[in-house]
């Protein structure tokens, strides 16, 4: 095993996820800029990672494609392990998600200026959910245009998504297909990320169209074991290759991490940064004590609602014959079940004096169980109605497993640790229960499979929700953006106590919006080049203006060492 260094590069971006991705088009289009794209994982050039539901069914649970972080037992659920699939691959999560997207709403993001965070409200944040949107019309009229990710409303839907779209509009949620508009309250068949039923991952939409320049280099298969500091100042990045090569990369401008909410933070800590009890154990150098690395890590609860039918659904057809099927409809007319997981979805109030939707609803034509072994789809014909807590109040944690940069950190969710959130998810569950009792679901349903028609009161539904809460894949919050005690990063994503690093992904949300969290985590990277630009830029007029005050004749600094001005200087 070999140490190389090399490079100097202007940035260096650890991840090549949803934010990533965007990182690495935005600050390369610039082409006097040098950009090192580095990713733990491979290619995403796979069917695997272009069909929608291949993703889900064939890359969740792989080691070769998801990190597979398996959580610490849960005291909020009667010790529950979640398995927390996150991408290890070119786009990241958005390679093996279920593709829906979800913008959030304005108090969602409203709520994040009133914490501190200046610019980050929503009518700051809906140019960049536009700037990245190629909506199809078809599907709403909210959306941008001619942006790089293309969104459609699902292909194919079944009608069952019809009936739960019914269903709500009786039970007072409308029928909304603008949700991703002024008023999200309301019912829908869901928008995906998606061309004609193909997935349109972040590296489908940002990097594959800029790959071609020579200022970027993407390396795959780069474990990042720790960032580089000389003093405060982050000066590059040490990663290890498949075949066990050590390289350090140094870069003369800023080190920008973007790797989840579980990596960011973990590779934090393995380079000093986080809280000096937890480094100390495993013989970690500090750079600078924050206790806060780590904390503040946010998931939306979600417990399934399932129910027989007397109508045939897509889990009957999980089988050779059915899949070859619906692989000869995805490959004619790009719909069906191999485009969606979920093919509707609602946004409901549960509390009357709610100003914004307190639940949120998948809907499914099918039913299955996750167990030890994976998921197993049920043997009759079922629909599964999925609520969750859209603004979650419970806090988990990551901290490190060890030492190693190979491990995975430790992650414990605390899902249920609110009161706030368990009585939600009660009141979505029993609002889900509500749905298959309307006159829309009188013909199809037959009875109950979860909660089960035993579960007749009170306490036996809130046990059930306290044995069935699960996890919905939107971890984030882990590096909290902010200006009060618990910040890591400030508002302008740049890591509090030191120079020359920033973090750009799920990991700075310091309330969890609602919905699923793509759509946002690219606004971050969206959001995140604009700032690291402008920074780049007054720096750039800051050290021209002193040079030519100072010492009129020299030539003017060249880009890179502006930026290493800049990280000197983060207050500029």
């Amino acid at each position: 095993m070999s140490e190389q260094v090399s490079g100097n590069w202007d940035y260096i971006i650890v991840g090549a996820g949803s934010a990533g991705c965007v990182l690495a088009n935005r600050l390369s289009a610039d082409p006097t800029t040098k950009v090192l794209l580095l990713e733990a994982g491979g290619t995403d050039q796979l069917m695997r990672f272009k069909v929608p539901t291949l993703g889900p069914f064939q890359a969740m649970g792989n080691p070769q494609y998801d990190w597979m972080i398996l959580s610490r037992p849960d005291p909020t659920r009667n010790g529950r392990v979640d398995l927390w699939a996150r991408g290890k691959v070119l786009g990241g999560s958005s390679a093996i998600n279920g593709t829906i997207y979800v913008r959030g709403n304005r108090g969602d993001y409203d709520h994040w200026a009133e914490l501190g965070n200046t610019g980050w409200d929503y009518e700051s944040l809906l140019p960049y959910f536009r700037r990245l949107e190629d909506g199809d019309a078809s599907a709403s009229r909210v959306y941008g245009k001619g942006g790089p990710m293309r969104i459609i409303s699902a292909r194919g839907a079944p009608p069952l998504a019809k009936t739960f779209i019914n269903a709500m509009v009786e039970l007072g949620v409308p029928d909304n297909p603008d949700y991703n508009g002024e008023d999200q309250t309301g019912a829908s068949i869901v928008h995906v990320t998606q061309q004609r039923g193909w997935r349109w991952s972040a590296a489908r939409g940002y990097l594959d169209p800029a790959r071609e320049r020579r200022n970027l280099s993407v390396v795959t298969g780069a474990l990042v074991r720790r960032i580089v500091f000389e003093g405060p100042t982050a000066v590059g990045v040490e990663y290890r290759l498949d075949d066990g090569t050590i390289r350090v990369e140094r870069c003369s401008g800023e080190i920008l991490l973007s790797a989840s909410a579980m990596n960011s933070p973990k590779l934090l800590m393995l380079s000093g940064v986080g809280d000096p009890k937890h480094l100390a154990e495993f013989g970690i150098p500090l750079v600078y004590p924050n206790p806060n690395v780590g904390r503040n890590l946010q998931e939306h609860p979600a417990a399934g609602v399932k129910g027989f039918v007397n109508v045939r659904t897509s889990n009957m057809d999980f089988n050779r014959f059915g899949m070859l099927r619906d692989g000869f409809r995805f490959a004619l007319f790009g719909s069906g079940p191999a485009t969606y997981a979920f093919p509707a979805l609602a946004f409901a109030k549960v509390y009357a004096e709610s100003k914004q939707p307190d639940v949120q609803l998948h809907f499914a034509a099918s039913g299955w169980d996750e167990t030890d072994d994976g998921v197993r789809m049920l043997e009759r014909p079922a629909v599964t109605i999925q609520p969750n807590v859209n603004r979650p109040q419970s806090r988990g944690y990551v901290r490190l497993m060890s030492a190693d940069p190979a491990d995975n950190p430790l992650v414990q969710p605390n899902l249920l640790e609110s009161s706030y959130d368990f009585d939600t998810l009660v009141e979505g569950v029993r609002l889900a229960r509500r749905v298959l009792r309307t006159k829309s679901f009188q013909p199809y349903f037959v009875s109950e499979r979860n909660p089960g028609p035993d579960i007749d009161n009170e306490d036996g539904l809130r046990e059930y929700v306290r044995n069935a809460a699960r996890i919905c894949f939107h971890a984030s919050g882990s590096v909290k953006m902010g200006t009060d005690g618990a910040a890591v990063v400030d508002p302008r994503l740049r890591v509090i106590g030191v120079n020359g690093l920033r973090v750009v992904d799920s990991s700075v949300i310091p309330q969890l919006p609602s919905g699923n969290i793509n759509a946002i985590s690219m606004v971050i990277g969206e959001k995140g080049s604009d700032l690291i630009l402008a920074d780049r830029r007054n720096a750039l007029s800051t050290f021209t203006q002193k040079q030519d005050s100072g010492a009129a004749g020299r030539p003017i600094a060249k880009p890179s060492v502006v930026a290493k001005f800049r990280a000197g200087h983060t207050d500029s």
